[in-house]
């Protein structure tokens, strides 16, 4: 699971990409992604963009059961610690959530 630290890393290896590397070098992003038939291009504008939505997203954490096909609980627990908390059972497994910021649109 994902914890803040690790998306603040991911927005930071997101810039350096767009900063060091060559974006749309499809090769380059297969070697780097370990994908070999990955065809994607990513634009410095994407990325950036990529990057604003993660620095906004609220981090999450939600209780499944050991098939991941059912959610234990119905609340998205603020910490780490509160969702291993609300395990009811060993098998229970934690994972992260991330959500967009909400839009001043309704």
């Amino acid at each position: 699971m994902l914890i803040q630290a690790d998306i603040t890393l991911i927005i930071a290896a997101l810039q350096f990409w767009a900063e060091e590397m060559d974006p749309e070098d499809e090769q380059c992003l297969r070697i780097y992604a370990e994908t070999p038939h990955s065809e994607q291009i990513w634009t410095p504008a994407e990325i950036q963009q990529l990057r604003s939505r993660l620095k906004t997203a609220h981090l999450k954490y939600v209780v499944s059961n050991e098939s991941r096909t059912v959610l234990q609980d119905r609340e998205l627990h603020s910490s780490l610690q509160g969702a291993f908390e609300a395990c009811n059972n060993p098998t229970d497994l934690v994972g992260t959530l991330l959500l967009p910021e909400a839009s001043s649109e309704v």
